[in-house]
């Protein structure tokens, strides 16, 4: 398995969770810790058709919950040493299958958008992937939130993944 090093300093992570304001977080609370997690995913090399060329591209699927993604992976570095403290939840096969018909979609919109065609030729064999995220932990009166920073892009991670990261971190607490 190989973990992607995060490109975000965990000071540099600090120093974004502690000046994100928004206008439903206008207040934030006292940070409580601020932790960096590999997540586990499934990379693929996916290989499109259009009219004039092939083209190839890596997609991703989450190992915990099956969420598909794009995956930009200039300028990133990959090592063989990292921790792992989330485990995989879905197999291979599965996250293949999510991946082949998520990006079948994405053709489709593309093509009806842009009134082109596509086609999906083949998606490769999955590899285990660590991916890097920075989670800030905060209290705010007397609850808890947490907070999740992209440690490749350095941007905030919406409310789509927040289900996820809490199935990872109810998998986690289970574990001990």
């Amino acid at each position: 398995m190989k973990f992607i090093q995060s490109l975000i300093s965990g000071e540099r992570a600090k120093e974004l969770f502690s000046g994100r304001r928004s206008f439903f977080n206008r207040k934030k609370g006292e940070i409580v810790k601020v932790e960096l997690i590999h997540f586990p995913f499934y990379l693929f090399e996916a290989t499109v058709k259009t009219e004039k060329t092939e083209k190839k591209s890596s997609v991703a699927v989450d190992g915990v919950s099956g969420s598909f993604c794009f995956l930009r992976l200039t300028d990133v570095t990959f090592c063989e040493e990292g921790d792992l403290s989330i485990r995989f939840e879905i197999r291979e096969d599965e996250a293949r299958s999510i991946a082949g018909t998520e990006y079948k979609g994405e053709i489709m919109r593309y093509g009806l958008l842009g009134k082109r065609s596509a086609e999906l030729k083949t998606i490769g064999n999955g590899e285990r992937i660590g991916y890097p995220f920075w989670v800030c932990y905060f209290r705010k009166t007397d609850k808890y939130h947490f907070q999740v920073l992209d440690g490749i892009s350095g941007r905030m991670e919406g409310m789509r993944m927040h289900p996820v990261f809490l199935q990872a971190f109810h998998q986690r607490a289970e574990e001990g």
